[in-house]
């Protein structure tokens, strides 16, 4: 897995993030992973970002890059903190600035300017924590089931114990309903992989060729609504 020269990019760098596996980096399980670049959109994330750098640095899939999309950065020439932030926790992501906040849709789909070469793209919210194997049980499932977008249970910050999502179903009017009662106890009682209509951005892994052809999010939606248009 290559990297740009400088692993963390200032605001308003271009440089295009390659994800071949190449030269001495190139272990015999990165050679057979299919690569993969989790996108982080990033918005004044507080204090809990570190720990969400932290959960992506320790994942177990062997061929992972990191993209963080700096929304709301400070003007170019002006130190942007969240470089140092990320620098300090995960050396090895790279940094792509955006002035303003153009909305996760847009934010998310500058993947698609500035990375080649990966075979699924991994979409996650600033405050969204992986567990060690998340990566890897989902490019397992999208590979066995031939799935073109799967996401994860997600729970609780606080009190994993508790669940938030498990997948959404939609009406045809595009009315969303939650598949679970957010805080609903985990007892593994929703565990059996299943087909749900749409997965939330907050965390979704996307086949990375599919992704392009859609064209990403629809930068129309900036913010709610935009996982559903993806996935209708």
């Amino acid at each position: 897995m290559t990297s740009p020269d400088t692993t963390v990019e200032p605001a308003g760098a271009s440089a295009e993030v390659d994800v071949e596996a190449t030269g001495d980096e190139a272990t015999e399980d990165t050679a057979h992973a299919p690569p993969v670049v989790v996108t982080v959109v990033a918005h004044e994330p507080g204090e809990w970002f570190e720990e969400v750098l932290a959960s992506l640095d320790a994942q177990d899939y062997p061929n992972l890059s990191v993209l963080v999309v700096d929304v709301g950065a400070p003007p170019e020439g002006a130190v942007d903190p969240l470089i140092g932030r990320v620098a300090a926790v995960l050396p090895s992501a790279y940094v792509r600035s955006i002035e303003g906040n153009p909305g996760f849709s847009t934010a998310a789909n500058e993947v698609l300017e500035v990375v080649e070469g990966a075979a699924f793209y991994c979409f996650c919210h600033d405050d969204v924590a992986l567990d060690p194997s998340a990566i890897r049980n989902l490019v397992e499932e999208a590979l066995r089931s031939n799935a073109g977008v799967v996401g994860p249970k997600l729970v609780e910050w606080e009190d994993p114990t508790r669940l938030l999502d498990v997948g959404l179903v939609a009406d045809k009017t595009g009315v969303v309903a939650p598949i679970v009662e957010r805080g609903e106890l985990d007892q593994e009682q929703h565990d059996a992989i299943r087909d749900v209509f749409l997965v939330p951005s907050a965390c979704v892994l996307v086949r990375a060729d599919l992704f392009r052809v859609l064209g990403g999010f629809d930068p129309e939606i900036p913010m709610h609504g935009e996982d559903l248009d993806l996935c209708w």
